[in-house]
């Protein structure tokens, strides 16, 4: 699970946001959404989720309201070369 950052388009309203932004774990505002998740693509969404009194909870954000989406850094690999010398 990575922290996600995820900027919606202008068909989201700042009311939605400001919801999204009353949950545990997510932070939302002027365009952007913060939290843990993952994406789904055979849902056509990115889940988020949450913490609360009951337990965890999901949200899912559709990819129609996605303009762009930081899934974070899932792997990193570093390749050592070598100098030629001569």
């Amino acid at each position: 699970m990575e922290n996600m950052r995820i900027w919606v388009t202008s068909d989201v309203p700042e009311k939605a946001l400001a919801e999204l932004d009353q949950l545990k774990g997510i932070s939302a505002g002027n365009g952007l959404i913060n939290g843990a998740g993952e994406p789904r693509p055979e849902e056509g969404s990115i889940l988020l989720f949450y913490q609360s009194d009951e337990g965890k909870g999901e949200i899912r954000i559709p990819f129609s309201c996605i303009a762009i989406a930081d899934e974070g850094v899932v792997r990193a690999t570093m390749k050592r070369t070598g100098a030629i010398t001569g």
